[in-house]
């Protein structure tokens, strides 16, 4: 079984997992690591000198749980740091000729014909939805008798800055990224069922500090719309709120169950340094309610604009969704329905892991519906064509 190696980047944890997959496709844990650190808020790191020693301790300790040198990493990048752009093309055939895989690739090549974004470089494209003389295609069109071929594509980018810091940490412990991919796509894919994703899905990640809201296609990442509230500012608002440590008001948000009746309700919370202190529990109902009020009323006015209220809606992410009863919270207040789901893993399964796990899914496993195109870390302008990628 070959073995593979993510590097997960969050925002206020990096995890890495060494893997491989089984005949069946079940994913084997054989090495993983999980630090915390300051993170980045707003596109930037608060310590990067900091991000370097933590990127090495973590594979030293994967490489050391897995009991095997670690090779072909692949660096989940992080929503803030992706640019997602959508160019349509097509390919004309003489007489309605077969569709070979040379038109494909054409194709692809000929979606990159607009300015790129400067800061950014491009590490994957997504064919859309491939039509033949306009009858939409259900698998690869290679092989389909067509004079016109066409799809959108969607192109993702990261981050020239962030990729340039991963790269020197990286190269300080005497290695380097196989590949770059997005994680609103890979943990998508993961996460949300393929026939949800027919008509368009809707992945809502609430991390520490920040919500990614990420639109996706069939197998493509249309858009990625990132807001700047997420787990940390519930914490805060109990720290100023209610004048606590920040230890112990994320223990009460983890605490937390939502929609209670908490009338007269008072909670003896025990102090770091010993004691405890009485607390009006309305008074943190009334807080973190709030606090998720706000977020739910962010998320409806993005997926208003997106015209996706009525799309199928995951929630995933360390900063809400294990706090019991926050989707039936949602749902209600924002009158459309939410599921969670976490497909089963043997170590780390929890939603705060849905992001490693589904860039390792996104590398080790293969969709035959799907022609995904990677661009090598490596080879920066060659385009590396990948058959049977997407993972099912």
């Amino acid at each position: 079984m070959k073995e593979h190696t993510v590097l997960d980047i969050g925002s206020s944890k990096i995890v890495g997992l060494n893997c491989s997959a089984e005949p069946q496709g079940n994913i084997v844990v054989h090495g993983a690591a999980i630090k915390e650190y300051k993170g980045y808020r707003h596109k930037e790191f608060l310590d990067e000198p900091e991000l370097q020693t933590v990127i090495a301790e973590i594979l030293e300790e994967a490489e050391t749980d897995s009991k095997h040198r670690l090779r072909d990493i692949t660096v989940g990048v992080p929503g803030p740091f992706l640019h997602t752009e959508i160019s349509p093309a097509e390919i004309r055939k003489k007489n309605s000729g077969i569709v070979r895989q040379k038109d494909v690739d054409q194709l692809m090549n000929d979606s990159l014909s607009f300015d790129q974004p400067e800061g950014y470089e491009l590490i994957h494209s997504t064919p859309i939805e491939f039509k033949a003389d306009g009858v939409k295609l259900a698998g690869p069109p290679a092989g389909v008798r067509a004079q016109l071929l066409t799809s959108p594509v969607s192109h993702v980018y990261v981050d020239a800055h962030f990729r340039s810091l991963v790269d020197n940490a990286l190269a300080s412990i005497g290695l380097q990224a196989d590949m770059f991919v997005g994680v609103p796509l890979s943990e998508g894919l993961f996460l949300i069922p393929d026939e949800e994703r027919l008509y368009g899905a809707v992945l809502i990640d609430v991390g520490y500090t920040h919500t990614d809201i990420s639109l996706l296609f069939n197998a493509a990442l249309i858009k990625c719309i990132t807001l700047e509230v997420g787990g940390m500012h519930f914490k805060n608002d109990l720290v100023y709120g209610l004048n606590l440590l920040e230890s112990t008001a994320e223990n009460i948000k983890r605490r937390y169950v939502y929609s209670l009746d908490y009338q007269d309700s008072i909670d003896n919370i025990r102090i770091p340094g010993g004691g405890t202190i009485k607390i009006d529990y309305s008074a943190i109902q009334y807080i973190l309610e709030a606090r998720t009020k706000e977020l739910a009323d962010m998320i409806y006015g993005e997926l208003t604009e997106l015209n996706m209220t009525e799309a199928p809606v995951y929630l995933t992410g360390g900063g809400i969704s294990l706090m019991r009863g926050s989707c039936e919270f949602l749902e209600k207040y924002m009158g459309i329905p939410i599921k969670v789901r976490m497909p089963w893993m043997p170590r780390l399964s929890s939603p705060n892991y849905a992001s490693a796990f589904g860039t390792m899914s996104f590398m080790l496993q293969g969709r035959e519906e799907t022609i995904g195109w990677l661009h090598s870390a490596h080879q920066k302008s060659f385009l590396n064509r990948i058959i049977d990628f997407f993972a099912k």
